[in-house]
Parts: structure tokens; sequence; C-alpha cells
């Protein structure tokens, strides 16, 4: 079921899920693209009320099946102006699922601000201008005691959405959120403060004591040591292992590695600040999650589910700060303000680069001291990008955008707008090729080449065969993405498991190559909505911090146009232009779009 609320006219409508929509893109990733692709038109403002939201779940979802409680959501991005999505777990998904709804569509804009309360088959948009400044986290609080429970699905929007902040994102029942491309902005334009919902109604699935079986026999997996490092350490055990290997940009991307990474990584985490494994849901057997507290200090009582390894970067060694505890700080400060962690952290650490190097004037900046290693410079700045005070107004674009205002662009790292995520590009070559061409942007987990999983099947350091290594990876995490699958459970919920759940749940016998064809679709598709954006081979490229060869370690500009090169011929796409060609889309029945 489709539920469609338009902010505008207050309008809702449920709608039946289209059969062809889910046999040919499965749920969850297929779904949101599907529904941008045809109903967004190209070239409007991403902020303007005729952009639309989708979020989306899995055929997976809340079922019995642990590793399977994400969901995704979709719009045209403020952020990069291309297509926008992010995932995340919780509650959400699995109560939305629960009140009979598969997709959630929210169109238009409120006239002042609302929230919207789904309770099963009751849907209502409901006055919000008394929650209208609030925090995410004060902001949950009321919606729960609303309810009276705290057993709800929350997605709410801090001062930063308020704001439209580029790169808001969406704090989801607390702990998690849907942190990039900006999604909470748009919610923010939307005059959309929050979302709740509670199902009751229970979800059918065709096979479920086969389906039943294989949980049991996933969650007996997890126990295993494919997957011992997520479940011991989390991501943050990627801290020490990345500064090692060259791997861990500091600075604003000036180093590859950063000499305070013990101080701010796993062991230091445990030390100081850990309290205990938390699952996205309470049945994930993965629960790799962190509970972190700080327990002494100017930060005492910050408290988050993290720091992930990614927000450990962009906030810790891009900022040359190696206090774990004022990481824990900065990442609370971003949830409850709803910043993106990675945007935050790298706009950050681009005014410091700036700073430091006399780039910036009295008259941009104050009396604001943004020197690297100085948390407190870190938090007031955070704070200032959510209100859009001082320098945090340009900053609150983009860096993108903040570096075309300041003529600085060769200092921004990022790619079509989106900032690159904590793997040095310079050093692991798979990872500047997924970044060029990733469809929302620099992105880690649109094909994780990166992950430990490949050390000693691929050699990080060559160019060679990283085209269709990229272009596999891709498709198959559209996969995991559609359906929707935790990509930690890999290792243990290989495409053998895939097609069983899928025929369990849904009754539909598809093979291992059926779905990944589905995947590959999905990948077309997202080129195809870029395109239309004017996205094309110019645009898959790498910041110059990646490709000057003037320093240690780089990723030339020849070695990116020959992975380039391979990727588009692995893909069937044309190799001037970067597009899928006529041959392709007919493959996959994409011929019309």
């Amino acid at each position: 079921m489709v539920l469609r609320i338009d902010l505008s006219n207050v309008k809702i409508r449920k709608e039946k899920l289209s059969k062809e929509l889910a046999e040919k893109y499965l749920g969850g990733n297929g779904f949101g693209v599907r529904i941008l692709y045809d109903e967004v038109v190209p070239g409007i403002d991403p902020l303007s009320p005729s952009n639309k939201i989708a979020f989306v779940t899995g055929p997976l979802c809340g079922t019995v099946l642990p590793i399977a409680v994400k969901f995704g959501a979709y719009a045209k991005s403020p952020l990069t102006g291309i297509l926008g999505e992010s995932f995340s777990s919780g509650l959400f998904a699995e109560k939305l699922k629960n009140a009979g709804y598969d997709i959630l569509i929210i169109e238009g804009r409120a006239e002042e601000p609302v929230y919207i309360k789904i309770s099963d088959e009751q849907v209502e948009v409901k006055d919000a201008r008394f929650l209208w400044g609030k925090t995410c986290w004060e902001t949950e609080d009321v919606l729960k005691d609303e309810f009276g429970t705290k057993r709800i699905g929350t997605l709410t929007i801090g001062p930063a959405g308020e704001k439209l902040v580029k790169f808001a994102c969406v704090t989801v029942d607390r702990y998690r959120q849907l942190g990039r491309t900006g999604i909470g902005c748009i919610m923010g334009s939307k005059n959309l403060k929050a979302i709740a919902v509670n199902g009751s109604q229970g979800i059918e699935v065709a096979n479920p004591d086969a389906l039943r079986e294989l949980a049991k026999e996933t969650v007996k997996r997890s126990s295993g040591p494919e997957i011992e490092h997520h479940r011991v350490y989390g991501t943050m055990g990627t801290v020490e292992i990345s500064s090692e290997q060259n791997a861990f940009p500091t600075r604003n991307w000036q180093a590859s590695s950063f000499e305070g990474a013990q101080e701010m990584g796993v062991e230091a985490m445990f030390e100081k600040t850990f309290v205990r494994d938390v699952g996205c849901v309470d049945r994930c057997p993965i629960a790799c999650g962190k509970l972190n507290v700080v327990k002494d200090g100017p930060y005492k009582g910050a408290t988050v589910v993290g720091p992930e390894y990614q927000t450990a970067y962009a906030l810790g060694s891009n900022c040359g700060i190696n206090d774990i505890r004022a990481i824990v700080k900065a990442n609370e400060v971003c949830d409850q303000l709803g910043i993106d962690t990675i945007s935050g952290g790298c706009a950050v650490a681009f005014a410091m680069e700036c700073f430091e190097k006399g780039l910036l004037s009295v008259h941009e900046i104050g009396d604001l001291e943004l020197r690297f290693g100085d948390p407190e410079a870190v938090l007031r700045t955070l704070r200032m990008i959510a209100s859009r005070e001082g320098i945090g107004n340009l900053l609150a674009e983009g860096i993108r955008k903040a570096s075309q205002e300041l003529g600085l662009q060769e200092l921004a790292v990022h790619v079509k707008g989106l900032d690159c995520p904590g793997y040095d590009a310079r050093t692991l070559k798979g990872t500047a090729l997924q970044y060029a061409v990733s469809s929302r942007g620099a992105c880690h987990l649109r094909a994780r080449v990166q992950v430990p999983e490949l050390r000693g099947v691929v050699d990080y350091s060559e160019i060679e065969g990283k085209g269709k290594l990229v272009k596999d990876r891709e498709d198959l995490f559209s996969l995991f993405d559609s359906m929707i699958v935790c990509k930690f459970a890999l290792p243990i919920f290989d495409m053998s498991e895939m097609t069983k759940a899928y025929k369990y749940a849904t009754g539909i016998e598809a093979s291992a190559k059926q779905l990944l064809t589905v995947g590959e679709r999905i990948t077309n598709l997202e080129r195809l909505f870029n395109a239309r954006e004017g996205i094309s081979r110019k645009d898959d490229s790498l910041p110059k911090k990646v490709t000057d060869p003037n320093q240690e370690r780089f990723t030339g500009k020849e070695q990116l146009e020959k992975m380039l090169d391979d990727y588009y011929d692995a893909r069937g796409w044309d190799r001037k232009t970067g597009l899928p060609r006529k041959e392709k889309l007919i493959e996959l029945g994409l011929e019309r779009g």
C-alpha cells in the first residue's frame, strides 16, 4: 500500500502498490528511484513544493528476519541538485509496515508547521507550531507522550532542518539518522517538523515457517567469525586500521593518517565512554551500535549511540580532534540539531583550513578562532551552521557552494556536491572510482570496495579490474538496498539466502541472476535520473586534493580516466558521455525510461 500526503491541501490518499513496480524494482531503493524518476519534474528547485520525499520499505521489512529493519528516503537533493537518498534503521520502518504501508510519499508544502501522525488506518496532519524550534530529541519526547508509549517510530528535524541547512538530517528514533543529501532540509522546506507512526496490524508473508527457520539460521551464523569485527567493535574498529594504512583523511585531507588515532579510536572509546552494545532493533544479532556516555570532563553526560567511523573521521581526524569525549559531544550536538555528521564535520574542517591559511576575513568569521584540534571551535561552528549565524550561514550551503563563494574550490573535498567520506581515495583506488561514479555523489556505501572481506582478494593500490569490481558491487548493494537488508550481514547472508528470503516473504521464485539484474536496472535508472539534471562523464570526477600529483599519495587523473573507461565498458555505457547505451536500456526494460 502507498500512503500519499499532499501538505498543500492536506489531501490524504491510499493507493494500491503496483504489481509491476514490486516485481521490477522489489522495494526500497528501487521504489524510491522509480518514484522520483516518474514524479519529480527535471530541473525543479529541490526546495519547491513540487519536490517529493518518498519514504520506502522493503519486502522483508517487519518480518522475523532481524537484519531487515531499514528504510530509505528519496528526494531531489538540495545539497547536490541530483538524486538524494539516505537510509536509516530503527522502529520507524517496522511500524510503518505494520500500519499497512510500504511507501509514504510527501508532496506539496504546508502553510504552517505540521507533523504527521499515523496510527494504523488513522492518518492525521496536525499543527506543529508548538514544536517549531525544538531539537530533534525534544520533539520526539513530545510525540511519545502524545502516543502514550515509547514504542513508536519517529522522524524529526531540528533547527538545522527548519533553517534549511542544505545537509540537514532527519533524526530517527533518537539515535539513528537519515544523514546524507539533506532530507531534513526538504522536510523543513515543506514545514514538516516530524512524522510519528504506530502500526499494529502485523505482516503477512508467503511462507512464515520457512522464513522463521531462515531467520534462526541467520541469527546462529551471526555469532561466528565472519562478522565478529562489526559485532565486537562496531564501525569504530576501523579507525586505527585506516590510519595505519594511510587511508584516514586528516585535517581536511591534508594528510592520510592521524597521529591521534589511538586517542580517539575504538580502544579509547571502550576505556573512556563505552556503556553497552546496541542493535538497530532489540532483536538485531549483530548489535554493531555502541552506546557511549562521557563520564567526566567538560562534556560529561553527552550521550550517543555512536560515534560511527564516519563521524569519528569527519568530527575527529578531519578536524584534528583526538579526544573521543569531544567527538561524542559533537556527535550529540549534530543529532539534536539535525546535522549530518559527515557534511557538518567536513564543512568545519574546510573552514579550519581556510582560517589557518589566512583565507577568511574578519568580516566572514568575526571573533571565531577556527583552528584544527580545538573541540570548542567545532562545537561553536556546528551551532552557527544550525542557526545560520555568521560564517555558519555560508557553510550551511555545503562546501561546494561555500568554496565557490570564497573562490577556494581547490580546498573543498566533494564529488557532485556531496562531501567525501572517510576512506582516502588517494590510497584506495577502487574507492576513488566509487566516489567518482556514485549516483548521489561521493559515497562509501554504494559499492563498499574498501571493506575487510575484500582484503587479500583485490589489491587496493592498483587500478586494474576496479571498473568491473565497482559495477558488480554497485548492483549487489542496489539489490541489498531494495530488499532492504543490512550490508554488514553480507558475509552471513549471501545471494543464496537472499533468494530464499524473497521467495518465503513474497511467494515469488527468482534466481540470484534475476535479482542482480534488478539491481543493475535500478543503478541504470539512477543514472537516467541524474542525466536529466545534466550529469555525464564530465561530472564523474574527483576533488583536486585527490588528483594533485604534488603530494605523497594521489589518484591521478589518468588513472581515474582509465578506471572510468573500464567501468563504462562493464556497464554497457557510452565511454564519451558516461550514459547508458540504448542496447543496455532495452536489455533492462528501460528503453522508455
